[in-house]
């Protein structure tokens, strides 16, 4: 169980993780903690060009606010932060195959388009401020005739 205190109100629940999908949530009056209860499923045919993994929100997230995008082995698919992408934060297998909106804090859209989507996995939409989680959203991606995940790097130290 994550908890929040300001240490002048009392300290806040946030929420639990069993397994890849979040079970548990509460919010607070003193902050702000949004999330879903389960992962939102979106599948799609092996072969396609891209898929959108979705998530929005409806509250303004203005700030120093940073949204992070992992893949259920929690290596950063897409990173966005003070108006930009942080592309040298993006593990290797994911360089080059990521976008979102030009300007998602303003437009509360935070999907991300993933090209050439080739395995199925749990991605996970993070938003959060000074450390401090804001949002949280699982999107579970199902590739039909999928290939398999391939961590090169594990490989080549095997060889």
């Amino acid at each position: 169980m994550g908890h929040i205190s300001d240490g002048t109100s009392p300290t806040c629940s946030t929420f639990i993780h069993i397994g890849h999908v979040l079970r548990a949530a509460a919010v607070c009056p003193t902050h702000l903690v949004l999330c879903c209860l389960s992962a939102q499923q979106v599948e799609v045919e092996s072969g396609v060009w891209s898929v959108e993994l979705p998530c929005t929100t409806t509250e303004s997230l203005d700030g120093d606010v940073r949204v992070e995008w992992m893949d259920g082995d929690k290596w950063k698919v897409h990173v966005y932060q003070n108006g930009s992408d942080c592309s040298d934060e993006q593990h290797e297998s994911y360089k080059g195959r990521t976008k979102t909106d030009e300007n998602p804090l303003k437009t509360k859209d935070l999907s991300l388009t993933l090209m050439n989507p080739t395995y199925s996995d749990v991605f996970t939409c993070r938003v959060s401020r000074d450390g401090t989680v804001l949002m949280m959203k699982q999107v579970q991606l199902e590739v039909k005739g999928q290939w398999f995940k391939f961590d090169y790097l594990y490989f080549s130290r095997l060889q």
